[in-house]
């Protein structure tokens, strides 16, 4: 009798556009983060994203039935996702349309929640291919550093290794930004032992200088949410770095002449970068709208063979996010994407939280040298756009009431 009841009750607790985003993203984010492994082996690409449309239906019933929408909104809604699909069509590239649909999506959803969704599975998923590769059951990529066999580079399931400390980078921001009040010593400690791990594993440079670089950038973000003087006077800055820093690479690398000593030095400093920055830019240039750029990167079950056989004629690759906005997504997108990195740091410090600024940060500097800054398998936090980031991560009273009054 008192499972029945149970039951019922059960079936009484209506289904919210909270639920539906949750699970959308759950299931979207388990199929990206796959993707990104050694796991392509046994599921292709094509599938994946096949298979990721149920996602992307289950947010347009979220945001045409669940959001409360006014003519307005719903004029709004409809003009953003035709411009996320000429998007798409015109770069052949999924992932800002992706990106856009969550976070047109996101409206009325707890922040906290999604991004310690993010954590969890994140993290189990990453442990779970660390163990799937070293057990043999998917490969381990090793690659070297140049022609210095004597640096070796693991992936350990991951499909680049630079995609790996990628990946404990952004699930570090998730910990820090969830954590960002009770951030300690400690926390900072295993930042240092993260960065130890992966210039052994991985010889991740750049990634390591951003786990390194983190420590100070929440060190005084959570000082001036103090209302630490000093501090609050340098993370009051933080919302203008997106821009300065999407603008001096963007710059620095349409410019580059290999030359100057200076900018050969810069070049070398940041893994050739600029080289093959400047080679995009001379090649394909800009555009308003997007264009297809064709890449041969060195990551993947096919690009290992490329560094095998040091295939350095056939290699091609943007790395840097704010090169990728500007060149193969174009002008608007490259102006949208920065106005909601600054938009977001912006709310931050002017609410007195400095939690996500602290975050942008961060994911800028990443953004300057790595390609990850639209790819929701690694960075979730241009969601906060317009997710509700005020509530704690069980603030939702109404849905604390359900669950007291299911178990009474």
């Amino acid at each position: 009798m008192k499972v029945s009841k149970a039951n019922h009750r059960l079936l009484d607790i209506p289904i919210t556009g909270e639920q539906i985003y949750l699970f959308a993203f759950c299931f979207y984010f388990i199929l990206a983060f796959l993707q990104t492994t050694t796991y392509i082996a046994y599921v292709s690409e094509k599938a994946s994203q096949k298979i990721a449309l149920l996602a992307v239906v289950l947010l347009l019933v979220k945001i045409f039935i669940y959001d409360n929408n006014s003519l307005r909104s719903f004029i709004i809604n409809i003009l953003a996702l035709e411009f996320l699909v000429v998007i798409w069509r015109t770069s052949h590239d999924v992932k800002f349309f992706s990106l856009g649909m969550f976070v047109l999506g996101a409206r009325n959803v707890n922040f906290r929640k999604i991004i310690y969704l993010y954590l969890s599975i994140g993290t189990i998923f990453l442990i779970f291919t660390v163990g799937s590769s070293l057990s043999g059951l998917i490969k381990n990529l090793i690659y070297y550093r140049g022609t210095d066999t004597s640096i070796v580079r693991q992936s350990l399931g991951i499909l680049y290794p630079t995609d790996f400390a990628a990946h404990v980078l952004f699930l570090f921001l998730a910990y820090l930004y969830l954590r960002f009040d009770k951030i300690n010593v400690l926390d900072y400690l295993a930042l240092i032992i993260a960065a130890i791990v992966i210039t052994v594993i991985c010889n991740a440079r750049l990634n390591v200088y951003a786990l390194l670089l983190a420590i100070p950038v929440f060190f005084f973000g959570k000082r001036a949410k103090s209302g630490k003087i000093i501090s609050s006077f340098i993370a009051a800055f933080y919302w203008t770095v997106p821009t300065i820093a999407a603008y001096f690479i963007i710059m620095l690398t349409a410019f580059y002449d290999k030359s100057n000593n200076i900018m050969l030095k810069l070049n070398h400093l940041l893994s050739d970068r600029l080289k093959y920055g400047s080679a995009a830019f001379k090649q394909y240039g800009t555009s308003l709208l997007g264009q297809h750029v064709q890449e041969h990167g060195w990551g993947g079950l096919g690009g290992q063979n490329m560094a095998d056989h040091s295939m350095m004629n056939s290699y091609f690759f943007i790395d840097s996010s704010f090169l990728r906005l500007f060149i193969i997504y174009g002008i608007l997108v490259t102006i949208a994407v920065l106005l909601i990195m600054t938009i977001i740091s912006w709310r931050s410090i002017h609410n007195n939280s400095y939690a996500l600024a602290s975050v942008m940060m961060i994911v800028t500097i990443s953004a300057v040298v790595e390609q990850h800054l639209l790819d929701l398998s690694y960075d979730p936090f241009l969601i906060a756009l317009l997710a509700n980031t005020s509530l704690p991560l069980l603030g939702d009273k109404g849905w604390r009431k359900k669950v007291e009054k299911l178990h009474s």
